[in-house]
Parts: structure tokens; C-alpha cells; sequence
């Protein structure tokens, strides 16, 4: 899974990756450094997937613009399942499969989605297929968190989704969103999207901008208590 280093795309990864695991997919997130590899699905990026024998890639929150890095995945037969909300290039790539609000028709309900929300507009249909239940899983926490970091327009699905999700936040069971809101120190009984947009999302942005956005997915992902407290301490 593919994502970028901001809150939307972190949180678009974190989700994709947990459904999948929970399905028994092997998955391994691939978060690009601000620093050294710029925005973005990249050669180099494709050059160590290839390295470790991976066959598909689906990346999220990014990818719609990446020409070189698509190419170079061709060349090693690897598919590509674009999930992205950027503006479509007049060339379309050529990919296995792109997943885009543009491609909606102009009064969808999904026409306004961030990449999160793409990744959770996905989560749910694996988890309708496979009779898995979303709500074990942190995936309305993660839409929540990237849609408000975001500013997507809060119409359609995003405001419904966000009225199902943030009266239930506070009570994630997700041991690394319970680490980063104690560090806050956010003690309301409702989190509400002022406290994702000021407090919890800033600091996912400043780690993965400045810092190691990897860590990020660890906390994320993480089902350590005492390894959450260590990530948060940093």
C-alpha cells in the first residue's frame, strides 16, 4: 500500500492495510520521505517493491500523476490499483485499475471524498463481500481523521460518514488513536471535528512531513500498549 506522508494519506494507508490483514493479506506499507523522495509514488519506490518480489501495488492519496514510476512498474509486470482523489491527467495511466471520484457520475454522493475516504468507500465493500464487519476494525476513525485533515467538502458521503464516526471516536479501540489522544490531553466524551482538525491531525502532519512518516502507520497499526507509549514519547 502506497500513501502519502500527510494525515489524509497516512490514514488512507493505515486503513487499507489493516482490512487487508484482517483478511490475511500480506501487506507492507510504502510511505515516501518528504526529504529525501518528494511526493508521491516514485522509481525508486518501484525499484525496492520489485526488489522484494511484490506484485501489486495499490496506492492511496496518490499516484493519478505518477508517469515515470507506473512505467517502470510495467516493465517489471507489476499491477497498479490507483485510489486517488487528484485532478486525472488528459493521458490516463496505464494500470490495472484507478478508483477516482471524477469517474462518479456528477451528483454522486462520492463525488466530494479525500483519499481516506476512498479507502474506506473500499474497506466496506471487502468487508460487505467477505462478511467481515467494518466496526472491528478503526477504519470510521481513520475516515474521520484524514476527511477533516483534508478539508473535503462536508456533502454527500463524507457528511454522512462523519456523523456516523465522530460520536463514536472517543471510544476507538485502537491502542495507538488512545496514545495520541491522551498525549493531547483531549478529555471531552465527544471528540469533535475542531479537536481532529487542530489537535490530532497537525500532529500526524508534522511527523510525516518533518519526521518518519512510517512511524505513523506503526502507531497506527500498533497493538502494543507499552510500544504506543514509546511511539508517542518520541
Amino acid at each position: 500500500i502506497c500513501g502519502d506522508y500527510d494525515a489524509d494519506g497516512l490514514t488512507s494507508t493505515a486503513l487499507l492495510v489493516e482490512i487487508l490483514t484482517m483478511l490475511g493479506g500480506e501487506i507492507i506499507p510504502y510511505i515516501p520521505s518528504r526529504i529525501k523522495d518528494g511526493y508521491g509514488l516514485n522509481t525508486k519506490m518501484i525499484n525496492a517493491i520489485n526488489n522484494n518480489n511484490i506484485k501489486l501495488i495499490i496506492t492511496v492519496d496518490n499516484g493519478i500523476s505518477a508517469i515515470e514510476a507506473i512505467k517502470r512498474a510495467n516493465e517489471f509486470n507489476i499491477d497498479i490499483i490507483i485510489t486517488d482523489h487528484h485532478k486525472i491527467p488528459n493521458n490516463k495511466p496505464n494500470i490495472f485499475a484507478l478508483i477516482h471520484p471524477e469517474m462518479t457520475p456528477i451528483d454522486s454522493p462520492y463525488r466530494y471524498l479525500a483519499g481516506v475516504g476512498i479507502a474506506y468507500m473500499i474497506a466496506r465493500s471487502i468487508c460487505k463481500k467477505t462478511n467481515i464487519l467494518i466496526t472491528n476494525s478503526s477504519a470510521i476513525e481513520f475516515f474521520c481523521i484524514g476527511t477533516v485533515a483534508d478539508m473535503a467538502p462536508l456533502l454527500g458521503a463524507n457528511r454522512k460518514w462523519l456523523k456516523e464516526g465522530l460520536p463514536i471516536f472517543k471510544a476507538t479501540k485502537n491502542k495507538g488513536l488512545k496514545a495520541i489522544i491522551k498525549k493531547l490531553g483531549i478529555s471531552q466524551t465527544l471528540i469533535s471535528t475542531e479537536e481532529i482538525g487542530f489537535k490530532i491531525a497537525p500532529l500526524i502532519n508534522a511527523v510525516g512531513r518533518i519526521g518518519d512518516p512510517n512511524l505513523v502507520i506503526e502507531l497506527l497499526t500498533c497493538d502494543s500498549n507499552m510500544i504506543c507509549k514509546k511511539l508517542t514519547n518520541i
